[in-house]
C-alpha cells in the first residue's frame, strides 16, 4: 500500500505561486490552477478530509471528479473520471483510486491500517480550542506547535522534523498531513529579516513579495522532507487564497477570485506527470 501525503500551503494564492523561484516544487510536476472547497481554513480542510480535494474542470482523473456536463443528446450523465480519496458515504457511487470508510478519509485510512499523522500551522490546527478539535480529533498522531519564541505560523521546521521523527521507526503505512502556515498573513518564516516589522496589509507589493518568498522557504523544508520519505502518493494545495488590495478588500474568508484561485498539484507513484 502507497502511503499517502496531503501538503497544504495555508493562504497561498495561485498567482504568487506562478512568480516563485520553488524549482524542488516544480520539479514534481505540471502544477494545475484549480478552485477551492473554501473561502477559509476551517471549511476548506473539512473538505478535502472528506475527500473533495480542489476542483480544476479540466476534464482529468483527480483533478476535476464532481463536475457534471450536458452530452450532446442533452441528457445528465456522471462522468467516468476518478476521484483519488472516496468515502462510500453518503453519496452516489463513483469510481475512486482509494474508497474510504468513516466519518473522514482520516478515519477511512485508519480502517485499513494505515498510521494516521498531522501537523498544523494556523491555529484553526490548535487542539487545545474547541474548534481546532474538528479537525485535529481524527488523528492518531497530531502536533501543534506555538510558542513566545515560535510562533504557530512559522513553525515548519519544527513540524517536518517531528514528522520524519515519527516516521523513522514506523513499519504501517501512513497518511500524513501537514499543513504550513507561513503563506499565511503575516507571511513570515523563521529567521526572516522583516520579522516584527509592522503589518504588510495595506502594501500589496509586500505582501505578494513576502508571501513569495515564505513559499520559496517553503520549497526547500518540503525537499528536505521528502528526500526521506519513499512509496508515497501526495497531494499538494493551497486551502485558499487571499485578497490583497482587490476591489478594496484585503484577507479570505468571503467569495472572491483571488480567494478561490490556487495551485494543486496531484503526484502518483504509479502515474507519470503529464
Amino acid at each position: 500500500m502507497n502511503n499517502q501525503i496531503l501538503i497544504v500551503f495555508d493562504s497561498l494564492r495561485w498567482d504568487v505561486f506562478k512568480s516563485a523561484h520553488i524549482p524542488f516544487l516544480r520539479s514534481l510536476g505540471n502544477w494545475k490552477k484549480a478552485y477551492t472547497q473554501g473561502t477559509y481554513t476551517l471549511p476548506a480542510h473539512m473538505s478535502f478530509f472528506v475527500g473533495k480535494l480542489p476542483q480544476t474542470l479540466i476534464e482529468e482523473d483527480y483533478y476535476d471528479a464532481f463536475a457534471k456536463r450536458y452530452d450532446k443528446k442533452k441528457k445528465w450523465a456522471y462522468r467516468t473520471t476518478k476521484q483519488l480519496w472516496r468515502l462510500d458515504n453518503p453519496e452516489a457511487a463513483r469510481p475512486a483510486k482509494y474508497g474510504l470508510e468513516g466519518k473522514n478519509i482520516i478515519e477511512g485510512f485508519s480502517k485499513k491500517g494505515y498510521l494516521t499523522i498531522g501537523t498544523g500551522g494556523v491555529n484553526w490546527f490548535n487542539p487545545e480550542l474547541p474548534a481546532g478539535r474538528l479537525l485535529t480529533e481524527p488523528f492518531e498522531k497530531f502536533r501543534f506547535f506555538d510558542s513566545p519564541d515560535q510562533p504557530c505560523t512559522m513553525s515548519a521546521e519544527s513540524q517536518i522534523d517531528w514528522v520524519l521523527d515519527s516516521l523513522q521507526a514506523e513499519t504501517h503505512p501512513y497518511f500524513l498531513f501537514i499543513n504550513f502556515g507561513e503563506t499565511h498573513h503575516e507571511f513570515a518564516y523563521k529567521n526572516c529579516e522583516w520579522y516584527g516589522e509592522k503589518d504588510p496589509y495595506g502594501n500589496k507589493k509586500e505582501c505578494l513579495r513576502r508571501q513569495r518568498r515564505c513559499l520559496e522557504y517553503l520549497d526547500k523544508q518540503v525537499e528536505k522532507l521528502l528526500a526521506q520519505l519513499t512509496d508515497y502518493d501526495v497531494v499538494l494545495c493551497s486551502d485558499h487564497g487571499e485578497v490583497l488590495g482587490e476591489n478594496g478588500l484585503w484577507g479570505h474568508g468571503f467569495y472572491h477570485k483571488k480567494v478561490m484561485e490556487i495551485p494543486f498539484l496531484i503526484k502518483l507513484q504509479d502515474i507519470t506527470p503529464a
